[in-house]
């Protein structure tokens, strides 16, 4: 009598826990369309603000377009001073061939150089400028990465915190019905090293969000371990438009694209500029000469740049169309790079929502079912404790590769939205094997009744 009602109260106990967990389950689960989380916007503009990777590429384009004006100026005048002397002996004011005189010589490119020099200018600081937006669109995803890598640590510093009290209680229960001699001692042995494993998870967890946490402050520019706090949850947020909205939002946005098609501009003022090099230029000419006690001398002139090596300038003129045609390739090639990566990373992105749909509609419900099952057979003596275990291992197990596919999930947004043309980064989706979760595939030997 003590025995049967001994494992009721166990298997009402166990079914409870089940319940409870299931709860959890389907509130993890519930369709939701996230508001944008403000701490994230909040992290986001303050790396935007302090990240010093984005100031040093401001300075850059800063750089640049100083660089307009003085294309645009005159090149510098030169002065000259000369001594003439009429016999050895210095002869100043008694020979009129003895002359101290001062020239002054500007040069004066033919008409048009100088705004075709500004344009080209202007054109190399437009180019500066897509290389700070390809740097914010960084910068942002690898924050919501790293950031939406934090929620998943948590989420799971969560789960194993629940999983620890659950398998605490069990150990109890196994090792009261094993000193009444209704249980067996490797069903206790059991319960004791998975409360030990999952301790092992949550120090690996506890240690995963430290490292998630230093990252964004390395992006932030903070002090390494300041604190971040926030009371966000891992949600799964799903797509709301086509792979073809998604393709032509990147080519809006992608800075690699606008940096060729304003390299594109820049060649075409490299090319105006090439074949106006060759019309000559000018140098003006004035200068003055002092003799002394006789009269002063004056004199005016103009030179002209002969622009006779026409090889050199027919290799710019050259140069510049080869690289103008090439520009068209170059959109063309970054053009298909982006629709593959945009294509991969949509792609991945629906099948993990399918996969999380399989989770919350099929495979979480089904161990929920399948430990259920395994109390009422316990219950009623047809299969050993370890049943139960392995049962409740297995669906634990599945609520953990879930949130690795919800987190998964979020940064293949967060690349989305970034619009690169690197690969994309490996995600954990398929990192955690079943035999991660704490006693599967080790229970086949075990015993109990």
């Amino acid at each position: 009598m003590v025995a049967v009602s001994h494992r009721t109260l166990v298997a009402a106990w166990l079914l409870g826990a089940t319940l409870a967990t299931s709860g959890v389950a389907r509130a993890q689960t519930a369709p939701a369309q996230a508001p944008d989380d403000p701490v994230l916007q909040a992290l986001i503009a303050e790396a935007w603000s302090h990240n010093p990777e984005l100031h040093a590429v401001q300075s850059t384009i800063d750089a640049a377009r100083v660089r307009v004006d003085a294309a645009r100026g005159l090149p510098d005048p030169m002065v000259s001073m000369t001594w003439t002397n009429d016999g050895w002996a210095p002869s100043l004011g008694s020979m009129p061939m003895t002359t101290l005189g001062f020239m002054v010589s500007q040069s004066l490119p033919y008409s048009g150089k100088r705004q075709l020099r500004a344009d080209l200018a202007a054109g190399e600081a437009r180019q500066a400028e897509p290389p700070l937006a390809r740097a914010r669109l960084a910068i942002e995803a690898a924050v919501k990465r790293a950031y939406y890598s934090l929620l998943q640590a948590r989420e799971l510093q969560f789960l194993t915190a629940e999983q620890r009290t659950l398998w605490s209680e069990i150990e109890i229960v196994v090792r009261t019905r094993y000193a009444v001699g209704q249980g067996a001692q490797p069903d206790v042995l059991r319960a004791q090293v998975e409360v030990t494993r999952i301790d092992q998870r949550a120090i690996e967890q506890a240690a995963e969000a430290e490292l998630r946490v230093a990252e964004l402050n390395r992006l932030l520019a903070r002090p390494i371990e300041t604190p971040i706090e926030t009371s966000a949850r891992l949600v799964l947020r799903p797509l709301t438009d086509t792979v073809q909205d998604a393709i032509e939002r990147a080519r809006a946005i992608n800075p690699e694209l606008e940096s060729v098609r304003r390299a594109v501009d820049t060649q075409r003022a490299a090319l105006a500029l090439a074949r106006r090099e060759f019309k000559p230029d000018f140098t003006i000419q004035g200068g003055y000469m002092n003799r002394g006690g006789l009269d002063a001398m004056w004199l005016a002139g103009i030179g002209i740049n002969l622009p006779l090596n026409k090889k050199v300038r027919q290799a710019a003129v050259a140069d510049a169309e080869i690289r103008s045609k090439g520009g068209a390739y170059a959109i063309e090639d970054i053009d298909l790079q982006l629709r593959y990566r945009t294509q991969e990373r949509f792609t991945r992105a629906r099948t993990a929502e399918k996969i999380v749909d399989l989770y919350d509609q099929g495979i979480v419900p089904q161990d929920r079912m399948t430990v259920e099952a395994a109390v009422a057979n316990y219950q009623s003596g047809k299969v050993p404790f370890v049943s139960v275990l392995e049962a409740m291992t297995a669906l634990y197990a599945d609520r953990w590769t879930r949130v690795g596919l919800v987190a998964d999930h979020a940064r293949l947004r967060a690349s989305i939205d970034e619009a690169g043309l690197e690969s994309t980064p490996d995600m954990t989706t398929g990192t955690t094997p079943m035999a991660a979760a704490p006693g599967l595939g080790q229970a086949g030997g075990m015993s109990g009744k």
